[in-house]
């Protein structure tokens, strides 16, 4: 009875119940303080994240006035935030209008990662960042995955992807990887006295052994080719509508031909 409980709960509900947990609060302030660094140093008009809880919002440090987070599944959330709901691989938002993605441990429980990652250059504009937060295969916590992940339960439930391989696919859309980094080097445990016991490990980790981060962050760039770099065009201002997309940046679009 139990187990059929645990198969009807949504992605939006197990999120939010490990984000309650000992290690799931560790894990949002590790990848918050890693936000803070990161987002301190990326402007624009839009910035968006992609979600499953209410709990995790990543946008509080961003120096970007339109904050929006787009809510996947039944995804429910109450705030000043404005709020999309939609599915991460058919995003209802106009192409080239957005300046910073955020896409926290999205990849990990997408139908088609790599449809989302094509969305994802497509809303963005050109010189437009993504940042991306997963858990690391090649650490204690990808062993833990090895063992825990028939059990459905979060985070273990999801696909871990490697650092290089996002690196690789990125690379394949024409992104310039600005920033990688591995964090959170003490074993993903539950029991709370044990975790902090465990969290000096962290100093330790970046200089002994600083690829095997439980947790990573990239920040990658979407290349700019300009047809013509002598003229310069300018933008208009965009807006959110009041269809709920972002209203697209005014410039000369470019057809391809295959």
């Amino acid at each position: 009875m139990t187990s059929n409980n645990i198969k009807t709960l949504t992605l939006r509900e197990k999120f939010s119940s490990w984000l309650g947990s000992p290690l799931g609060k560790a894990v949002f302030d590790a990848e918050a303080e890693q936000m803070d660094e990161v987002l301190h140093e990326l402007f624009g008009y839009h910035i968006l994240q992609y979600g499953y809880s209410a709990e995790s919002d990543y946008l509080s440090a961003s120096r970007i006035s339109n904050k929006t987070i787009l809510f996947l599944d039944d995804t429910e959330f109450d705030n000043n935030i404005t709020a999309i709901r939609t599915r991460a691989e058919d995003l209802p938002i106009a192409a080239d209008s957005i300046d910073v993605i955020v896409l926290p441990h999205i990849l990990e429980y997408s139908k088609d990662v790599h449809k989302l990652l094509r969305e994802m250059e497509r809303v963005l504009i050109d010189d437009g960042c993504v940042v991306i937060l997963g858990i690391n295969p090649l650490s204690l916590w990808g062993l833990w995955h090895l063992f825990l992940c028939w059990w459905g339960e979060m985070p273990w439930s999801g696909r871990l992807i490697s650092m290089p391989r996002i690196k690789d696919w990125l690379s394949l859309l024409d992104f310039e990887v600005k920033k990688t980094n591995s964090f959170f080097f003490a074993p993903p445990l539950r029991n709370q006295k044990l975790l902090k016991k465990l969290m000096p490990l962290e100093r330790l980790g970046k200089y002994c052994w600083p690829i095997f981060g439980g947790l990573y962050v990239v920040v990658a760039k979407k290349r700019t080719v300009p047809l013509n770099p002598i003229k310069m065009q300018w933008r208009s201002k965009r807006h959110m509508i009041a269809s709920g997309a972002i209203e697209p940046t005014t410039r000369t679009q470019i057809d391809n031909y295959e």
